[in-house]
């Protein structure tokens, strides 16, 4: 009997560290201290964020809301009848080893080695996609820009054309959210160029990704005051300090910069890279032949500009590079001939002129009629707006008519 006591004794000891408690209920679902410390440890491990109390402590309220978020987005979706199928979440899981860097389909696995369930992963994926399909069907699908709304930013943008533009990352707290200063102050603590992509996904409030940094080119003129402020003063790579402004606060990511050209209509713009031999001098015709052929026979093995400025990096005599956006207007006809049903990532004939010979490469599509282009680019920007504040209205309608208790932290 005394062997009994003790062993009882033991096991209680053993499992009180580890006692289930009930931090919130969300309608009829709980969450439990488990399942916050689980999301906790994902939430760090992705954001490259050491395991430290201090970070921990910070980060509990914005996590915990996070989780509940998470369960009203599931629920609502499971009330209007929008389900995931298994398949969407596998494709984004793989969506997500890749931008980790690690194998195909250890995702999962490499979790449960961290001590961190298969289940805290699956359910934030499902939130994520469940979430994103029900903005489609309540919002996206139902949202329009006027046309005058769009003429108006677009007659600003003829205007001010010329001006920076700036590719930008960031992170967003709606002030409808309790505590968002602090929030976003604690978020900043924390954050670098290499972790913020992370960190966007795990706290951001803002619905548009971060993850295409490709096209998140904004003018000047589109943005807001407060945020074009802080964002002027910012080097390539910096972050800015959070940012307050009428729907909440910012966290800018400066990926890259560049001053647009003056827009003219009909223009016909090339974004072109070369690659240059200089001659000895421009009666060396055995010279000449011998780049053209050397030229022709990179055409099977250069493909796409990156490969082309490696390659000029590589060969002493070769010289060039990234020549930018060019006006067709200042381009010789020679190297027009050449560019003309040219696929994109391929090298050109070599062309001749007095500074030696030359191959040209287009990195991205011809752009045609410029105007028509920067009118779908405003109406983006301004639908992207739109669907951010909207989105993140019906998420506070959801939570408005939840029951939610939470525990003290």
């Amino acid at each position: 009997m005394q062997i009994l006591s003790l062993l009882f004794f033991f096991i209680i000891t053993s499992v009180n560290p580890y006692e289930l408690t009930i931090v919130a209920k969300v309608n009829n679902e709980i969450i439990t201290n488990i399942d916050l410390e689980n999301r906790l440890k994902m939430a760090l491990d992705l954001s490259k964020l050491p395991d430290e109390k201090e970070i921990k402590e910070r980060l509990k309220p914005r996590v915990l809301d996070g989780l509940i978020n998470e369960i009203l987005k599931i629920q609502e979706a499971n009330r209007l009848g929008i389900f995931v199928s298994n398949k969407e979440v596998t494709s984004q899981i793989n969506r997500l080893e890749t931008r980790l860097r690690i194998k195909k389909n250890s995702l999962l696995e490499n979790y449960t080695k961290k001590g961190i369930p298969e289940i805290t992963i699956l359910n934030q994926i499902r939130s994520q996609l469940l979430w994103e399909k029900l903005i489609y069907n309540i919002i996206i699908k139902n949202i329009s820009i006027s046309d005058k709304q769009i003429t108006e930013t677009f007659d600003l943008l003829i205007k001010k054309s010329g001006e920076i533009e700036y590719n930008l990352s960031e992170i967003f707290i709606s002030l409808d959210n309790i505590e968002a200063e602090q929030r976003i102050n604690s978020i900043y603590s924390k954050i670098n160029s290499k972790n913020f992509l992370l960190l966007a996904e795990q706290f951001s409030d803002s619905v548009i990704s971060n993850r295409n940094t490709v096209n998140n080119w904004t003018r000047e003129s589109l943005l807001n005051a407060e945020v074009k402020n802080s964002v002027s003063k910012l080097g390539i790579g910096q972050i800015s300090a959070p940012v307050k402004t009428s729907s909440g606060y910012y966290i800018i990511l400066l990926n890259d910069k560049r001053k647009t050209k003056k827009i003219e209509k009909n223009q016909t713009i090339y974004n072109l890279s070369q690659i240059l031999f200089k001659l000895d001098n421009p009666n060396n015709t055995k010279q000449e032949k011998y780049y053209k052929e050397f030229l022709s026979s990179l055409k099977n093995t250069i493909k796409g500009c990156d490969d082309l400025d490696k390659l000029i990096d590589e060969i002493p005599e070769g010289y060039g590079g990234n020549l930018g956006e060019v006006d067709s207007k200042n381009i010789e006809k020679k190297f027009i001939n050449v560019l003309i049903g040219l696929p994109i990532g391929q090298l050109s004939e070599a062309v001749t002129t007095d500074d030696g010979v030359h191959a040209l490469m287009l990195c991205s599509p011809v752009a045609n009629n410029t105007y028509e282009q920067l009118k779908k680019s405003v109406e983006n920007n301004l639908r992207k707006n739109k669907i951010d504040s909207a989105a993140q209205s019906l998420l506070n309608r959801i939570r408005r008519k939840a029951l939610i208790e939470i525990s003290v932290l």
